[in-house]
């Protein structure tokens, strides 16, 4: 996969999760939800599957990166 495809892909994922934690914890306690660890969901949650999912994708972007 190119870096241009894993920066979409990344990207995408990004915004899936943010959607999903904006729907879960709203607008005012949507970054500091992100950003404290709070909004990586439960075991088998939406939500996790979304947060594992940009991990994912910003982890494989991040590692092409240093190469």
């Amino acid at each position: 996969m190119s870096k241009f495809a894993l920066f979409q892909a990344a990207s995408a994922a990004d915004k899936a999760w943010m959607i999903e934690i904006v729907r879960i914890f709203g607008d005012r306690e949507a970054g500091i939800a992100r950003f404290h660890g709070r909004a990586t969901g439960e075991p088998g949650s939406h939500l996790r599957h979304l947060y594992q999912g940009y991990v994912g994708t910003r982890d494989a972007y991040n590692a092409v990166m240093r190469h």
